[in-house]
């Protein structure tokens, strides 16, 4: 998937896309009757190059009595011209979305794109090593794959 950032698209425009809910089950340990909430490692591709590239930023959509985003991954500006992995631990309490969004630069010269978006549960093994913020607190490691079927909600008026 990318966002494509000719005409109409202004600076500022955001394209989200938006995994399935998943219900969590929290997790009772035969040491510890006190229950946990597992860990899941986010993990996707990224490809962001050109000289007016805005950025790409994550989110924990959780659902409980209101939705609320949480901020848990972001990149601005080029990356060169190839694909690099990220990986995010993420520690949902209640049933969640992931939420991709890429926002335009200041001109038409790059694009962003995201590829092979995985969630699996446990701890992200061997994250590399990079410049990104990742703003989730680590926990203990559970280990069950989910698969993400994205869909795509373009975000801001149609100019």
């Amino acid at each position: 998937m990318y966002i494509e950032t000719s005409r109409p698209r202004l600076e500022g425009d955001a394209a989200r896309l938006l995994s399935p809910t998943f219900n969590m089950n929290s997790k009772t340990s035969s040491s510890s009757p006190v229950n946990t909430n597992p860990t899941y490692c986010f993990s996707f591709y990224y490809h962001m190059y050109g000289k007016h590239i805005g950025a790409l930023n994550v989110f924990l959509r959780q659902k409980t009595q209101t939705v609320t985003d949480t901020s848990v991954w972001s990149l601005a500006g080029n990356q060169g011209d190839r694909w690099r992995r990220a990986k995010v631990n993420i520690h949902p309490t209640a049933p969640f979305q992931m939420v991709m969004e890429g926002v335009r630069g200041a001109g038409i010269e790059g694009d962003i794109a995201i590829d092979d978006v995985t969630i699996e549960e446990g701890e992200c093994k061997d994250p590399p090593p990079n410049n990104l913020r990742s703003l989730a607190p680590p926990l203990s490691p559970h280990i069950w794959q989910l698969c993400i079927t994205l869909s795509l909600a373009l975000i801001g008026q149609q100019r």
